[in-house]
């Protein structure tokens, strides 16, 4: 027999404050409308710092599972299976109506539980997991899949410990039939990429660059362990502007942790950050250091 997913126990918290919390069935934390009138009021309230007062003395829930004795990852007695995603305003400018997006998402068979957030401008989504184990990669799919609707859903939701505020709706979306959700996220090919030396002109900084770049090529020697290693490269390329990029990338690839989708991204921050104490010097020092022979 099938549980119903509703009287899946999950740990309710006092407010942000408390760590400990209880244990309740999911459909006692969503249903409750004991703060219906808290929460209206709430959403009338035009300072944000008054809003986010009172959303954090109200009852929190881990969706994602049951805690003891406090709220870490190390805790977690069970994973209840359940994956819940945010939508919210900032980071969907461009959408108005949630009750009308809520409507629409009212037709994804996946989705148990849809309700307008604490301060009704933006949703929440409460889904089944068809690998609770695979959470994260579960969530990154999620994340995909809703990207292509046209919705971001709020990366901090990869997190099972968080915690979701009740809510309160008039009108939720609710599917006590809903089908667990099977996508997992997969990296993509890794794709190498290859730099080439033409047409860099001679006896410029391009092309000293370019020279430790064709060694670090041919002996793979990877320049960029670990994370701050592999942000200084990419500060002291990014002083190059866009002609830096290709460099990073082939930098960034010696490294078996290389993925391109994020070096480009990664990249692309840089260049609108200013690192007044980091250089091309920088760069031509790590590579002296790794024995890369200098011009």
């Amino acid at each position: 027999m099938i549980m119903n997913i509703f009287s899946i126990n999950v740990s309710v918290y006092d407010g942000v404050m408390d760590n400990k919390g209880t244990i309740s069935s999911l459909g006692d934390f969503l249903f409750s409308q004991e703060r219906q009138y808290e929460i209206l009021m709430l959403r009338h309230l035009s300072s944000k710092e008054e809003r986010d007062s009172w959303k954090r003395k109200l009852p929190q829930a881990t969706i994602g599972g049951v805690f003891q004795p406090t709220r870490s990852i190390q805790n977690i007695q069970y994973r209840s299976g359940l994956i819940c995603v945010d939508m919210d305003a900032k980071e969907n400018p461009a959408i108005s109506d949630w009750n009308a997006v809520k409507e629409q998402l009212a037709v994804i068979p996946q989705i148990a539980y849809c309700s307008l957030s604490v301060s009704g401008n933006g949703l929440f989504a409460v889904i089944p997991l068809r690998y609770p184990e695979k959470h994260l990669l579960q969530f990154r799919q999620l994340q995909h899949d809703f990207y292509r609707m046209g919705i971001t859903i709020d990366a901090a939701c990869s997190d099972i410990t968080r915690m979701r505020c009740v809510s309160y709706d008039a009108h939720p979306i609710i599917n006590e039939n809903a089908i667990p959700y099977e996508g997992i996220y997969m990296e993509p090919p890794k794709v190498r990429r290859y730099l080439s030396y033409r047409n860099i002109r001679e006896n410029d900084i391009l092309s000293e660059v370019a020279a430790c770049c064709k060694q670090i090529e041919q002996r793979g020697i990877d320049i960029t362990d670990g994370y701050d290693q592999w942000l200084k490269v990419g500060c002291s390329l990014a002083t190059l502007g866009e002609d830096g990029r290709d460099f990073f990338h082939l930098c960034s690839q010696q490294s078996m942790d290389y993925n391109e989708s994020k070096t480009d991204k990664m990249f692309s921050d840089l260049l609108k950050r200013n690192y007044q104490n980091i250089n091309i010097g920088t760069f031509f020092w790590l590579c002296k250091q790794n024995g890369i022979q200098m011009k």
